[in-house]
């Protein structure tokens, strides 16, 4: 029954919400980000972690709670774009985000590899992620499976609506190679990865586990990793800026090489994030809590 309570409201939400226009779509989002911070101290605790990191320890408390209450609003709005997203054409989708530095983009895939688009769950990393099969190139992602199963396939239905393929992490990967060697874009998140599949580097001064896959499958695929980023502008339309492919370095001692190659992936994350941390918008901890409250 909880199930079923979960994907209804779900499904309600998305009839309700996902045909407001972006005025009222977007103005609810305050008010409704105000309420999630304050009835779900679990999301509180966990944003506050992991942004007192980010902001440093001379943060003050008034300043980490502002940028967590901005963190919830931005949730929202990243909810409302999901709920919305397959009810825009191309050329509203092309209206709402643009790309700087797509050439990076060009010339990775003329290699004839792949390219890895690294990315973290910042701006609107939907948005981002949608933008490549708009312009017609072909990409494919991770996700994560959720319950339950019905509001998963949900989610996929809409993540899936613009033609990106995504593969659930708890069944086989070989379709992302297949994409790299199709010469194709593969999506991968930076900042989160499954538990197995993490390495300890110093992040924001503190060691934090992160997903070692980006650069695994670089390494393994000869695929250039190109950082691209969605930045969430004040009138809600998004610009992805894209820098150029990172240098990894290939000696051949595949363990040294994966672990140079994940310092140079943090400090792409700490100074992207470092800039807007209100954009970073994962719930989960990136640092262990150890039954802290949120606050270091």
């Amino acid at each position: 029954m909880r199930d079923f309570l979960i994907f209804a409201a779900y499904r309600l939400l998305g009839a309700l919400i996902g045909p407001l226009p972006p005025r009222l779509g977007y103005g609810l989002s305050r008010p409704v980000g105000a309420l999630v911070h304050a009835i779900s101290p679990q999301l509180r605790n966990t944003l506050a972690w992991n942004m007192s990191h980010v902001l440093g320890p001379d943060a003050s408390e008034d300043e980490l709670r502002t940028v967590v209450r901005k963190a919830c609003a931005n949730i929202i709005r990243g909810h409302y774009d999901l709920l919305r997203l397959a009810r825009l054409s191309q050329e509203e989708m092309l209206r709402m985000a643009r790309f700087e530095g797509v050439e990076h983009i060009e010339k990775a895939l003329a290699l004839g590899k792949g390219v890895i688009m690294l990315s973290a769950h910042f701006g609107n990393v939907d948005i981002l992620l949608q933008l490549p099969t708009v312009r017609g190139v072909p990409i494919s992602t991770p996700v994560a499976r959720i319950r339950p199963e019905r509001l998963f396939q949900y989610m996929l239905r809409l993540r899936t609506s613009r033609g990106m393929t995504m593969y659930p992490t708890d069944g086989p990967m070989i379709g992302l190679y297949r994409a790299l060697r199709r010469g194709e874009m593969v999506g991968l998140a930076a900042d989160r990865g499954l538990e197995a599949s993490t390495r300890r580097v110093e992040f924001f001064g503190a060691p934090a586990d992160l997903p070692e896959g980006p650069v695994r499958l670089a390494l393994s695929t000869g695929a250039s990793v190109v950082p691209a980023f969605s930045l969430r502008l004040p009138d809600h339309t998004f610009v992805a800026r894209v820098e150029p492919a990172l240098e990894l370095p290939r000696t051949g001692d595949r363990e040294a090489d994966l672990a140079a190659g994940l310092e140079l992936v943090a400090g792409v994350l700490e100074r992207v994030i470092a800039q807007h941390p209100e954009q970073w918008m994962l719930t989960k901890p990136v640092w262990p809590m150890n039954g802290c409250n949120g606050i270091p």
